[in-house]
């Protein structure tokens, strides 16, 4: 299924309206609008509600960090995740690895929620654990 572009695809979903809150605030240009394709890790709501105060405030005061720490840049979808062991991001690298249900698990604690949203500039999964590199 074809959602739009990655950054339409975060604006029309009611499940990340916070994320796509932050990106808007922070401005369009947070989200590489680059001829190549990526794949964005978006946080769902209840990511966020599991922050803290200090966190939120951090995120909101900086959010090209959080968008970098979840941004790969080229297409990659959940099959293509089963063959490799760390998803190196345009702000680090993130361990991947099984859960005990068979479950992507991306850095050590966040699942993917849904996967393999295809957009026409890259690739959306949605998480249940907001990831930024420290």
């Amino acid at each position: 299924m074809y959602f739009g572009t990655v950054h339409e695809y975060i604006k029309s979903t009611d499940c990340c309206s916070k994320f796509a809150k932050l990106v808007e605030d922070a401005g369009p240009s947070v989200i590489p609008k680059s001829s190549g394709s990526k794949t964005l890790f978006v946080p769902n709501n209840s990511a966020f509600e599991k922050l803290t105060d200090k966190d939120l405030s951090s995120i909101e005061e900086n959010p090209e960090k959080l968008v970098s720490s979840l941004l790969y840049l080229g297409d990659l979808c959940t099959a293509g995740m089963f063959h490799i062991s760390e998803l190196k991001t345009a702000e680090g690298t993130w361990s991947l690895s099984l859960g005990p249900e068979n479950e992507l698990i991306i850095g050590d604690r966040a699942r993917l929620v849904d996967a393999d949203m295809v957009c026409s500039d890259g690739v959306v999964h949605i998480i249940d654990t907001v990831l930024i590199n420290s």
